[in-house]
């Protein structure tokens, strides 16, 4: 009986780490993905500022993209990850010389509530795409 009560809480334990990394590399992974979604859309989608501060419209869209995997979700739409709200999510445009050239789209503040413990992600995952549409600001340009 002791040596069973010993085994099975050593085994407990371990199942129950195995299940709590997996399950937190399954929630990191189902992000990464929707961080590049967004960070691809962003990168082919017309940018319409004359700076690195997005438009609403383009910032927006970017955000539900990576929320719901469409820049503009039905009226009460899931997340794809639960959990996930577009407040999760920050757009960086980088510019050069006056043109945008990079989009970088990373989750910040997103809980992982793991077996054992919770882990708060902080610009992670970051996915940056060269920026490949067109630029087509308010106040003229290209």
């Amino acid at each position: 009986m002791v040596e069973f009560a010993i085994g099975a809480s050593l085994l407990a334990t371990v199942f129950g780490g195995t299940f709590s990394w997996g399950y937190s590399f399954y929630r990191y992974n189902q992000l990464e993905a929707q961080v590049n979604a967004g960070a691809r859309f962003a990168a082919l989608r017309n940018y319409d500022a004359v700076s690195t501060t997005p438009s609403s419209a383009f910032s927006t869209a970017v955000k539900n993209v990576v929320v719901y995997g469409t820049p503009s979700p039905a009226n009460g739409a899931t997340a794809v990850v639960p959990g996930l709200t577009t407040s999760n999510v920050t757009l960086t445009v980088d510019f050069a010389l006056g043109v945008p050239t990079g989009m970088t789209v990373a989750i910040t503040g997103y809980q992982i509530n793991g077996l054992f413990r919770r882990v708060t992600l902080t610009n992670k995952p970051r996915v940056r795409y060269s920026f490949q549409a067109l630029w087509n600001p308010v106040a003229g340009g290209l």
